[in-house]
């Protein structure tokens, strides 16, 4: 998965301001963290699993007409497909959080891929359906649970993210006739509490920016099933940047829209791939020709594929930075180096500043 964190701390919006929403998502995960369950029960009374029943009305929205003036005559349904891997610590907040939405799925599928710990078994006693499959990747067991999603619409959800109660319903009341994917702000948190926010930028401007960032965190997305199927899947070969590759197909199939408030929250810690900085560059620079800079030649490659490299070297400088790792100072200017011209994303050139007069300051002090 392939998400930059760079805008998080470098765009981080007060404790005391308006975007407060996520804060329930994460307090949900904090308030059953000393109790390792989910009432399976009422769990599977959610989510229909076990009993091999599908949900009735109330996993269902009615889809607003383009424009939103008018429901559609038929009902928007929504799958939930949550690749696994060894994920038993993180599962029961996750899952709680996904049986506590306001907008009840119609199915939850978790697909444990190959895991050697009591992931599958977990996951069905805290209700979901569960596929097993001998260990592939996330993008294998994405398009495993999408394959056998009955849904028109998938929602998609990493096991160690949380979603507040309200993310299904917003999305699905800013459905439309053309839309493909619907997604939201986040909340970063870690072991320590929340990071900060990041509100979603308005869809335009994702587009725009899919060209050198990946603005569209996965677990945000809700995702219409058969444009999914029409691009074919999630490309198996990409290691981490599998998202950002499908965005970027997605957004020739349809209209993205976008919930500005951050109603996903977002888990980094120290092994995650949001806290490698050196996985992330080489996951990026895999999909540089085959997919960012595919539909350009001559001197807009060049121009772009230098500016996206700066761009993935300031976000690794920020993350090093975020993380307590070496190399912070190097990375930014790395990302200078590979575009030393101003006008594009100054903020380069700040971070740069600011991060060497913290490396002399904590020089001296030493």
């Amino acid at each position: 998965m392939q998400y930059h964190l760079d805008m998080v701390s470098d765009k981080l919006r007060s404790k005391n301001g308006a975007a407060i929403r996520p804060r329930s998502a994460v307090s949900l995960a904090l308030s059953i963290a000393s109790d390792n369950s989910v009432p399976a029960a009422s769990a599977r009374a959610a989510n229909g699993a076990g009993t091999g029943e599908r949900q009735p009305d109330s996993a269902q929205h009615p889809a607003p007409a383009i424009g939103g003036s008018a429901p559609a005559s038929r009902p928007v349904t929504v799958s939930v497909v949550i690749p696994a891997y060894n994920a038993a610590a993180f599962l029961p907040r996750c899952l709680q959080s996904v049986f506590a939405q306001t907008l009840k799925p119609a199915e939850v599928i978790v697909v444990d891929d190959g895991s050697t710990d009591s992931t599958a078994a977990l996951a069905a006693d805290l209700g979901a359906k569960v596929i097993s499959r001998r260990n592939g990747g996330i993008s294998a067991a994405r398009n495993t649970g999408i394959k056998q999603a009955t849904s028109e619409w998938i929602a998609l959800l990493d096991a160690d993210d949380l979603w507040a109660p309200e993310k299904l319903e917003r999305q699905v009341a800013c459905i439309q006739l053309g839309t493909v994917l619907v997604y939201t702000g986040i909340c970063v948190f870690d072991d320590r509490g929340v990071r900060g926010d990041q509100p979603a930028i308005d869809a335009p401007s994702a587009i725009k920016t899919l060209r050198y960032r990946n603005p569209i965190s996965p677990s945000s997305a809700l995702l219409r099933r058969q444009a999914l199927i029409q691009v074919g899947g999630f490309h198996g070969g990409i290691d981490g940047c599998e998202d950002w590759d499908m965005w970027v197909r997605l957004q020739h199939l349809g209209q993205f829209e976008a919930v500005t408030d951050p109603l996903t929250s977002y888990y980094v810690y120290p092994n995650s791939f949001s806290a490698n900085p050196e996985r992330m560059l080489k996951a990026v620079r895999g999909i540089i020709d085959s997919c960012l800079v595919a539909d350009l030649h001559g001197l807009d490659r060049w121009v772009w594929r230098r500016r996206i490299l700066a761009e993935q070297f300031c976000s690794a400088g920020l993350i090093a930075r975020d993380n307590g790792l070496k190399g912070e100072l190097g990375y930014l200017l790395q990302s200078l180096c590979a575009w030393p011209f101003p006008w594009w994303q100054p903020r380069r050139f700040a971070i740069f500043a600011a991060s060497a007069r913290g490396l002399f300051r904590r020089s001296e002090q030493a």
